[in-house]
């Protein structure tokens, strides 16, 4: 999927690259080494790299190769930059972007390339500094009608134990509520049960949201509680399956995009003699009915550069969710049959060109740590496609400046579903005021940002101190001199003025 006239940004991880590796043989590795994973939601990923460590030194590499390892096999080539053309990754911030061929668990790590030839870590010594699970799908969502109530299956390989979310609403309505389970007070399982009791002839839909780790959501179809008549009650029995559990069978890929008009690859794997003459297009709005939207000609034949790759534009006249569906035609004219109604989409797009609102809410500043006072922020960050832990706290000296630093990156709401909270200890000594942005960012790279009003002031000290001694001035305290006389001993004093006799009729 490739945004038309539009550069596609790439949001950064929290986490760099070292740029001081440690070499461990890889067949040495334990399970991931204790790397924590992070969850991403597109193919592509901006991987930071901590490029300020090399401020300074003396013998710095030429480029950096990006390693990377699928399912914990043998590490491959990435990218290669010279170290002065590293990819803009966000904010200024620089990195390496990494393509992932498919979905999976990856690590990477980098290594250093000098002007002499050398490298650093040796290429059989590398070890993984960074794991990142890319997951493209949303979780596969099935419900059925039981009795007075509904069960429900959801499955993916990333599922979020705490993402099942089950809603009902009245059939006259089209506001839907989050039913609370109230006999086990905690989340509902991944597969489970619920029940109502019902007046007669009262009725509920029922739907069931399951998230993944990535933050994709899936949504069951909706059914109607009791049960209508001629409904199928119970969900299908899953097929036997020797030795590890069954594979759920795959949702379609998701891509986001932040533009109305944008483009996408298909490959085509398999042509006869006749080559392909053209492209059908289908298209599905909000699930919505398929729909044919062109067709485009097209001039391939048998051998030659492969792939054989075929590019289509689309415009989407809103923001929403769509499905495509692509069928090449043979230059015989044969092609395969227009998808039905219950086809899949081959990928699903989200277009959002919508920024998600941030709000930094408060900022109180409290007595220092060990290391430094205590900044205290919370905000409100909204948005129908945010990416996990979406919000980035940052400070600067300089309201208006363009690169600011990091306070905390990739922060989740902790507070509720919109709002959360980080307490900061400022470390820097010589740092006591500053400013703070809070920014958000949602899966289609959209950010939105807030900037705290008010300069933070984080020197609560009151200055104080205590007067070691008195300096200078005529006082007659003790060991203070006594002034000289202007009189020499034994002069005369001089007369004072007569009563009533004018002072100049005295002077000279």
């Amino acid at each position: 999927m490739r945004p038309k006239h539009a550069l596609i940004i790439v949001i950064g991880l929290g986490t760099a690259l070292a740029l001081t590796p440690v070499a461990r043989p890889q067949d040495g590795r334990g399970p991931f080494d204790g790397l924590q994973a992070h969850y991403w939601p597109h193919r592509k990923v901006g991987i930071p790299v901590g490029i300020e460590k090399l401020v300074g030194v003396e013998n710095k590499p030429t480029h950096l190769q990006l390693y990377y390892s699928l399912k914990r096999g043998p590490f491959q080539k990435g990218p290669k930059l010279a170290l002065d053309r590293l990819d803009e990754i966000d904010s200024g911030k620089k990195g390496i972007i990494f393509e992932a061929p498919r979905d999976g668990d990856y690590e990477f790590t980098v290594q250093h390339i000098y002007a002499s030839g050398k490298v650093a870590p040796a290429t059989d010594t590398l070890a993984p500094e960074l794991r990142i699970v890319v997951d493209t799908t949303a979780p596969r969502v099935q419900i059925a009608v039981s009795g007075n109530g509904v069960e429900w299956r959801a499955t993916d390989d990333n599922i979020d134990p705490a993402g099942i979310t089950v809603q009902c609403k009245w059939p006259a309505t089209n506001e839907w509520t989050n039913v609370k389970n109230v006999v086990a007070d905690r989340p509902f399982p991944t597969s489970g049960t619920y029940g109502w009791r019902f007046k007669p002839g009262d009725v509920l839909d029922v739907r069931v949201k399951a998230r993944d780790r990535a933050g994709h959501e899936g949504v069951s179809p909706v059914v109607r509680v009791p049960a209508e008549s001629g409904t199928p009650v119970g969900l299908p029995k899953e097929p036997a399956w020797g030795g590890d559990p069954a594979p759920s069978l795959p949702e379609s890929r998701i891509d986001y995009v932040n533009t109305l008009d944008f483009n996408f690859d298909y490959t085509v794997q398999h042509m006869g003699r006749s080559g392909v003459r053209a492209s059908h297009l289908f298209v599905q709005k909000d699930r919505n009915p398929w729909e044919f939207e062109k067709k485009q000609p097209e001039n391939l034949m048998p051998g030659g550069k492969e792939p054989h790759s075929i590019t289509l534009s689309y415009k989407a006249p809103s923001e929403g969710i769509y499905g495509f569906y692509i069928i090449p035609e043979s230059g015989a004219g044969k092609k395969a049959d227009d998808p039905k109604k219950d086809d899949p989409p081959m990928m699903l797009v989200v277009v959002d060109t919508t920024k998600p609102q941030v709000e930094i809410t408060s900022v109180q500043v409290k007595p220092g740590g060990v290391k430094g006072p205590i900044v205290e922020i919370t905000w409100r960050a909204t948005d129908s496609n945010l990416m996990p832990r979406p919000v980035n706290l940052e400070w600067s000296s300089d309201r208006e400046a363009t690169k600011w630093n990091e306070i905390k990156y990739r922060l989740d709401n902790d507070l509720t579903a919109t709002t959360g909270r980080y307490a900061w200890e400022v470390p820097d000594e010589k740092l006591w005021r500053f400013y703070v942005r809070a920014r958000a960012v949602d899966k289609a790279a959209n950010a939105g940002e807030s900037v705290w009003g008010q300069e933070v002031i984080v020197d609560l000290e009151k200055p104080s101190g205590t007067i070691d001694r008195v300096r200078g001035g005529s006082g007659g305290g003790a060991g203070t001199p006594a002034p000289k006389s202007d009189t020499s001993p034994g002069t005369p004093a001089p007369k004072s003025p007569s009563p009533g006799k004018p002072v100049d009729s005295l002077l000279p």
